[in-house]
């Protein structure tokens, strides 16, 4: 059976399930090049059946995540036109819309007279169908859909190793069909929703994207600075920023409980209001603060009336992993599983998984979902499609070309001297975080490496910390872990033993000591797990600090092409490409050349391309 999953809304996304088990998802930006991409993801679509030998007849469903869908150019453009999302947040009334009322807004929108701008281009349902139908030349009898927190409870439950197993089930994001927080109870293969609670109010995720914005900073995109921000804030600062912005916004309990603004008015204008005079890190940090008490106590009020020590959690909220820390702190939490990359993105998953339910019941078949395991489910990076871009790039002319004999040897030695290390290997990771294979690598006992990396590349502000991969049997050396609990996806925030801190110093959050921590384990990654052990082997340090291999604002390096443009952008880094053939010996969807692109524009000295080791010096 394959179900063909998808999520049309922020960072459009597309996942296969064959037989129960996930076994490919990609999202629209990687292929597209534009952050967050939104809309159907046609090219995530190609990708991924011609990386896995499918045809669209082949499918029996398309399960499509949401009640209703937006048009692509509307959501890129509240995503990437500055001007349009101060507008559509509030921040500057357009003077053409001012005293007009909702009638003659509408009517000079259709004209063309007025920008439509907070009104949102929903698409009709004929109109989100035939881009399915379109594309793939499939009956709309073989289309779903499926409520948008249903699809994230069914990722984050059905997801988790623990699926099958009584837990309760959470999910809190933005807003998603008139809905911000849904509370269920899982058992087997059945969820049961509890208690729901609509945005119209407020939701805790508008509320930290709003600050966001007042603070400078990108809505929808940058809420991590805020978090990573958040942790500088002194509390003679953050104290009463937390109080002025818990007069306008705050959790109310309740059936179902809320999270709900206080006054009347724009909401940003409000948030402003109560602001001013605040210093920046101390809003930063009272936000974290409002954002972390009320999700501890909402999960704790849905633990006291519908039960569950195990917790799985879904929707963009969730990405806070300091949040999470806190929540897995909890003393009623026995095991806590946090979806990867649970934004909208992990909605195509939730989907797929929910379009499988529903044709084992229609054909009589046993249901059999498998959790979601190693998340390498994109595009492969091929051989062929190696050797292609060297001759057409001329790299054998422009650069040093050698062929090392053992390459997770030669990247060891490349970190043991402090030098950085770019590794696109194998298929690339699905969701925000790089896991190994599409990763930046370097020495995490060095503090110098971190300047060295934003220099290079990363650009990244001064208060964000890089994050490491620690080998499991390594994990207790340095995290703080006393519930055992798993980090496969870099979803959870851990302290640090301060024993051992300095040797992943270069990976920890400067200011308070947490680690946004990967845990390897072999089987996941053999390729990249060698290479951590031979570092360890060479230096006695069980992890290696880890951030994604692409540019500050641009998608995750995805094929060979956007590795090597990446690589050639700068001068410094040492970039590694270790590649193995893709599913089925032939070249993916997306080029070889990307990777190239990549490699060009970064800062890299090296790069190592399948079997040749390309030198800039």
């Amino acid at each position: 059976m394959i179900v063909l999953g998808i999520s049309e809304t922020h960072c459009a996304t597309a996942a296969v399930l064959r037989d129960g088990e996930i076994v490919g998802c990609a999202s629209e930006e990687r292929f597209s090049r534009l952050k967050n991409d939104a809309g159907y993801p046609r090219q995530a679509v190609d990708a991924l059946l011609h990386a896995l030998r499918l045809s669209p007849r082949e499918i029996d469903l398309v399960a499509l995540a949401g009640m209703e869908a937006f048009a692509r150019d509307w959501m890129n453009r509240v995503m990437h036109d500055a001007a349009y999302a101060r507008e559509y947040y509030g921040v500057r009334p357009d003077a053409a819309r001012r005293g007009l009322g909702a009638r003659a807004r509408k009517l000079g929108a259709r004209f063309g007279l007025v920008d439509s701008a907070r009104g949102k281009t929903r698409l009709s349902g004929e109109e989100r169908l035939g881009l399915v139908t379109d594309h793939l030349g499939l009956g709309v009898d073989r289309i779903a859909r499926f409520d948008h927190h249903l699809c994230h409870a069914a990722a984050a439950y059905l997801g988790a190793p623990f699926a099958g197993a009584p837990a309760l089930v959470l999910t809190n994001d933005n807003s998603g069909d008139g809905l911000c927080a849904t509370a269920s109870t899982g058992r087997g293969v059945t969820l049961t929703r509890r208690e729901a609670t609509p945005s119209a109010s407020g939701s805790i995720g508008a509320f930290y994207s709003l600050v966001t914005l007042l603070l400078g900073m990108k809505p929808g995109e940058h809420e991590f600075k805020v978090m990573g921000l958040s942790a500088y804030a002194p509390g003679s600062a953050r104290e009463p920023a937390a109080t002025a912005l818990r007069s306008v916004f705050d959790f109310v309990e309740g059936e179902p409980c809320r999270f709900a603004w206080r006054r009347r008015g724009p909401r940003y204008r409000l948030l402003l209001e109560a602001t001013l005079g605040s210093r920046f890190d101390g809003i930063a940090g009272g936000a974290q603060q409002i954002l972390e008490e009320s999700l501890v106590r909402w999960a704790g009020l849905m633990h006291e009336r519908h039960g569950g020590e195990r917790l799985a959690l879904g929707g963009g909220v969730f990405m806070n992993i300091l949040a999470n820390m806190r929540l897995a702190s909890e003393e009623w939490v026995r095991d806590l599983f946090v979806f990867p990359s649970c934004g909208d993105e992990s909605n195509a998953i939730g989907a797929a998984y929910l379009g499988y339910l529903e044709v084992c019941q229609e054909t009589g078949a046993s249901p059999a979902p498998r959790p979601f395991g190693p998340g390498y489910l994109g595009p492969d990076v091929a051989e062929t499609e190696i050797e292609a871009v060297i001759r057409a790039r001329d790299l054998t002319g422009r650069y040093r070309v050698t062929e090392p004999a053992r390459m997770e040897e030669t990247i060891a030695e490349l970190l043991v001297s402090d030098g950085v290390v770019a590794r696109c290997a194998g298929r690339m990771e699905f969701g925000a975080r790089a896991l190994g294979n599409r990763s930046i690598l370097a020495n995490p006992s060095s503090p110098r490496v971190v300047g060295l990396i934003n220099r290079m590349i990363k650009n990244r502000d001064f208060w964000m910390p890089f994050a490491p991969t620690v080998l499991r049997e390594r994990a207790a050396d340095y995290l703080v872990n006393p519930k055992g609990l798993g980090s496969p996806y870099m979803m959870l925030a851990f302290p640090t033993n301060p024993k051992r801190r300095d040797e992943i110093v270069a990976a920890v959050h400067p200011h308070d000591g947490t680690a946004r921590a990967q845990i390897l384990d072999e089987a996941w990654n053999p390729g990249y797990y060698r290479v951590i052990r031979e570092f360890e082997r060479r230096t006695g340090i069980g992890a290696v600090l880890n951030t994604s291999l692409n540019l500050h604002g641009e998608p995750l390096v995805c094929s060979a092409e956007d590795a090597v443009r990446e690589f050639e952008r700068r001068t410094g880094i040492g970039a590694v490409l270790n590649t193995s053939l893709n599913l089925h010996g032939e070249p993916l969807v997306c080029s070889a050349e990307d990777a190239v692109d990549t490699f060009e524009r970064s800062g890299l000295p090296h790069l190592a391309l399948g079997r040749w080791l390309i030198s800039k010096t």
